[in-house]
């Protein structure tokens, strides 16, 4: 199972027009994600304000011959048996949504699908995507919404890793600024955040190892009064915090730590989020 969570290790959750308690596995043949409009609210979100319902309302995937957990899919490609069916998933009319087909582990495959469905529900997102290590998960999305140049004001107190990714490799490879701040004084964010040129506002719900706690309504309308997106590390809170019902546009999770449980895994989630107009 180790090795399982492993390959499926960052979870990343995009909104969907399609609710996260739908049967239909979570994102599109690409692994995108179309975004709702602020009125197409997720039934299941609203139906499931507690994360452990939602998580046990979730669908359960069941094994392969017959198991009450779900088979570990350890293939890094799938078969195909005719031509036109691999011309049909590639040009998308066919997939994990489309006919529970797969081409290779990279896209999907079924155990890190499940993985994402259970992600999505604990963290009230319309998907969650994996990648291999909670910093491939961080960097994705920074990478994704900061770009060349950007401008990013942080909170002081994170996790070392990402720091170092903020303060001294993207600048270095990319151009991108961060300024850092003391996340629970909104005086100082404010006066940090450029409108127009910051791209993101990154904190950690609970701050690795500091345990400073970020207050997330209000990181998020300054964020969204600037025009930039709200990023949440949740990797100490799952459960207990909810970013995403809070104003976060993207959550992410270093696996390793509260989802494991056992430390024995190196994985993460991203959870990029919700039905609303500003995203």
């Amino acid at each position: 199972m180790a090795q399982a969570m492993a390959a499926a290790s960052e979870l990343i959750s995009t909104t969907l027009k399609r609710p996260f308690g739908s049967d239909g596995p979570l994102g599109d043949d690409n692994g995108g994600g179309a975004l709702a409009h602020a009125d197409e609210k997720p039934k299941a979100r609203r139906r499931e304000a507690d994360p452990a319902a939602a998580l046990a309302a979730a669908r359960h995937e069941f094994g392969e011959h017959g198991g009450v957990n779900m088979s570990i899919e350890a293939s890094a490609t799938f078969t195909v048996m005719e031509p036109d069916t691999m011309r049909r998933l590639f040009a998308g009319e066919l997939g994990p949504d489309r006919g529970d087909m797969y081409i290779y582990s990279r896209h999907f495959n079924p155990t890190v699908l499940a993985l994402g469905r259970q992600m999505a529900a604990l963290e009230a997102t319309e998907a969650a995507y994996c990648t291999a290590s909670g910093m491939s998960a961080i960097s994705s999305v920074l990478m994704q919404l900061v770009g060349v140049g950007g401008h990013v004001v942080a909170s002081r107190c994170l996790y070392g890793g990402t720091h170092a990714l903020l303060s001294t490799f993207l600048p270095r490879t990319s151009g991108v600024r961060a300024t850092f701040v003391d996340a629970d004084d909104e005086a100082a964010v404010r006066a940090a955040v450029v409108p127009g040129e910051t791209r993101v506002v990154y904190v950690e719900t609970m701050s690795n190892p500091t345990l400073a706690v970020a207050d997330i309504p209000m990181l998020a309308r300054v964020a969204h009064e600037a025009g930039a997106k709200l990023v949440v590390d949740n990797t100490f809170t799952p459960v207990v915090v909810t970013p995403a019902r809070l104003g976060a546009d993207v959550v992410v999770h270093s696996v390793s730590k509260f989802i494991s449980g056992g430390a024995d895994i190196i994985a993460g989630q991203l959870p990029e989020l919700s039905s609303r107009e500003h995203l």
